[in-house]
């Protein structure tokens, strides 16, 4: 069976418009249910920390399946596409990691650096900590917006030298050109994402800059009202590189998908208002990438009719159903 030919797509009545899914999706909580993660600290090569939530099954044993579940700017292990993706796959049997990306979640007041899209590192960290526990374990990513440019550029990296046990990938919504995303927020319509953000990360900064100790910062005050005005001038500097444009530039995934060895499925939507479904087609993809776009979605949304999914979570299932396809084709 092809990835491509899953169920299609279809958004419930009256509600296939981008901004509603969009923003629905962003509302509609998940529940773990009865088990409680066990809380990490994961140590960074370069001396900061992170957090990551770690859901076993209970009929989990060393050596099973682990997937690693990244979010997207401004969210955190708690997001609800998070913790919904989360259930559903630990519900067949797969024990959950959710990290929470510097600065974010739990990771607020642990971590002195900050986000960006090029922590590609980062989730390496993570994922040798992992496989220390669990060495014969193989691995999923699964990733979300920036968590899934993130994914993708980490794999890209390591071409054909991917840890054997990372054997499938699936990233959703991945704003792959950052410079082509930075300027879509600007249009009038999608503005609204863009004032999110950065109202989201101008509170989470200010409320790290009175609570942890030794933050790196470079005191820019006041903040920026634009997010690519808040990375030229913010985030780019403190990661070494010249401005908006070197960051969005070097750490772009788009150049790094015809490198990826690593089987993976890439979900678009053609009308998501946060990151251009135009992009894709800017950069060649690997044989081991497979894109699968619906007309509606939005970004990380996929609310649908009911169809043979238990919810009308269209999304979550296909994040199961791929994972265990893609094993299969490793």
């Amino acid at each position: 069976m092809s990835i491509a030919q899953c169920p299609p797509f279809k958004p419930f009545r009256l509600g296939w418009h981008a901004h509603f899914q969009t923003i629905a999706a962003a509302f509609i909580r998940g529940d773990l249910g009865w088990e409680s993660a066990v809380r990490h600290v994961v140590p960074l090569n370069d001396g900061d920390r992170l957090v990551i939530h770690d859901n076993q099954p209970r009929n989990w044993q060393l050596g099973d399946r682990i997937a690693v579940l990244l979010h997207g700017l401004c969210g955190s292990h708690a997001s609800p596409y998070v913790v919904r993706a989360a259930r559903k796959l630990r519900d067949q049997g797969i024990r959950t990691v959710r990290v929470d990306l510097r600065g974010f979640g739990d990771s607020a007041l642990i971590s002195r650096h900050h986000l960006y899209a090029g922590c590609s590192h980062d989730l390496r960290d993570v994922i040798h900590y992992l496989l220390q526990q669990s060495p014969d374990s193989c691995i999923s990513l699964v990733g979300f917006s920036l968590g899934a440019t993130i994914i993708l550029k980490t794999i890209g990296e390591w071409a054909a030298n991917a840890p054997a046990q990372v054997d499938s990938v699936v990233a959703i919504s991945p704003p792959v050109d950052l410079m082509q995303s930075g300027a879509n927020l600007q249009r009038n319509g999608n503005r609204i994402y863009d004032h999110y953000f950065v109202r989201q990360m101008k509170a989470n900064l200010a409320l790290r800059r009175r609570k942890v100790a030794n933050l790196i910062d470079n005191h820019l005050n006041p903040l920026p009202n634009r997010l690519v005005h808040l990375d030229d001038q913010f985030t780019a500097p403190l990661w070494g590189f010249r401005g908006a444009r070197d960051y969005y530039e070097k750490c772009s995934s788009g150049p790094l998908l015809n490198k990826i060895e690593v089987p993976t499925v890439i979900l678009a939507a053609e009308d998501d208002p946060v990151v251009p479904y135009s992009m894709f087609s800017n950069w060649p993809m690997s044989p081991q990438v497979e894109l699968v776009t619906t007309r509606h979605g939005g970004h990380l949304g996929f609310l649908g009719n009911r169809t043979a999914d238990a919810d009308r979570h269209w999304m979550d299932w296909r994040v199961c159903r791929w994972i265990d396809l893609l094993k299969n084709q490793a």
